[in-house]
């Protein structure tokens, strides 16, 4: 079958030939519809890891129909459309026993550190199967992984009605976030980052106030326009510049949501000890939060029609990958 293989020691992405994934009997054999190409696939596609010499398949936002399944599953049928979850847990340690399987002390996520969906077949375990509700396509679908995210994201925070929330980075998670903040929280939203046609779609999405920071520095403007700071900010920018506006623009006693992996950076701490700031770190979500997003979407309370449009067939996945790295389109998705 085609995949979409990322080998460690290159840069880059290669289109191959591989075989057939075999399943087991607590397993499901799905046939990809859509998957989205996230920005963590994007950054893997430029990274290098000498000492890791596995190749493996790319792709964790996807949608599909079951074709197979092993013979202690018994929730699906041939045909059943389903999205997958990323996370795999092993079911048994204490972060697993509470449902926070994306804590997993020995957690696999799927075109991450296992083979992923970027390919003709793919095989998840049962439990990582949730059904597609019927009013909902299967690009729509791949929106319920970015989505749980920026559910999560927002309620480790406890964000309030009526309180101020910064958005720094209108990626996808970020215009996914804004409008959770809006239309489910209720909040006030400040979008900040780097590219017009993005700020828009948040201007669109129900932000009340965009910044573009190549154009200037709204740090001062937003401290007047809060009275004195944002009760809570969500960085989803990626970038350590932004993580540290987060904190500048944050009043005393707000919280923060990091919600990219950021490894060695520096940044001014003071602040967050001055001004008693809260840190929270998120990582992807667990399966309540994940069949939440399924239902925001199905029942169109988050709009995800103005970010579809960019879809390649799964022969052209190196030019579906240089589309979003040219951060042209705000989601790019491949069509095995």
């Amino acid at each position: 079958m085609l995949a979409v293989v990322k080998d460690p020691s290159k840069v880059g992405i290669s289109l191959e030939d591989v075989p057939l994934p075999e399943f087991g009997p607590w397993e499901v054999l799905l046939k990809p519809k859509a998957v989205g190409i996230c920005g963590s696939d994007l950054r893997i596609y430029g990274n290098t890891d000498p000492k890791t010499r596995k190749k493996y398949i790319l792709g964790h936002e996807v949608s599909g129909e079951v074709v197979d399944w092993g013979e202690k599953v018994h929730s699906f049928k041939k045909g059943d459309r389903v999205a997958t979850e990323i996370c795999i847990g092993c079911t048994i340690c204490r972060y697993c026993r509470k449902g926070l399987v994306n804590l997993c002390k020995s957690l696999n996520e799927f075109g991450i550190t296992i083979d992923g969906g970027m390919a003709e077949y793919f095989v998840i375990p049962e439990r990582n199967a949730h059904p597609i509700p019927e009013d909902l396509s299967f690009e729509e679908a791949t929106f319920a992984d970015p989505l749980a995210c920026s559910i999560r994201g927002l309620e480790l925070a406890g964000i309030e009605p009526k309180s101020w929330v910064a958005v720094l980075g209108p990626g996808a998670i970020g215009l996914l976030a804004t409008q959770v903040a809006k239309k489910i929280r209720r909040a006030n939203i400040i979008v900040i980052g780097t590219n017009d046609d993005r700020l828009e779609l948040a201007r669109r999405f129900g932000a009340n106030y965009t910044f573009n920071v190549r154009t200037a520095d709204p740090i001062q403007e937003i401290l007047e326009i809060t009275e004195g700071g944002v009760d809570y900010a969500f960085e989803a920018a990626g970038d350590s510049r932004a993580l540290q506006q987060a904190i500048d623009i944050t009043r005393k006693n707000g919280s923060i949501v990091i919600m990219t992996v950021h490894k060695e950076i520096h940044i001014d701490l003071e602040p967050v000890i001055r001004n008693e700031l809260t840190l929270y770190g998120s990582i992807c979500y667990n399966y309540k939060e994940f069949d939440q997003a399924l239902g925001m979407l199905a029942k169109k309370k988050i709009d995800v029609q103005p970010l579809l449009g960019n879809t390649f067939p799964l022969k052209e996945a190196e030019k579906a990958f240089q589309f979003g790295l040219s951060r042209k389109g705000v989601k790019v998705i491949l069509k095995p």
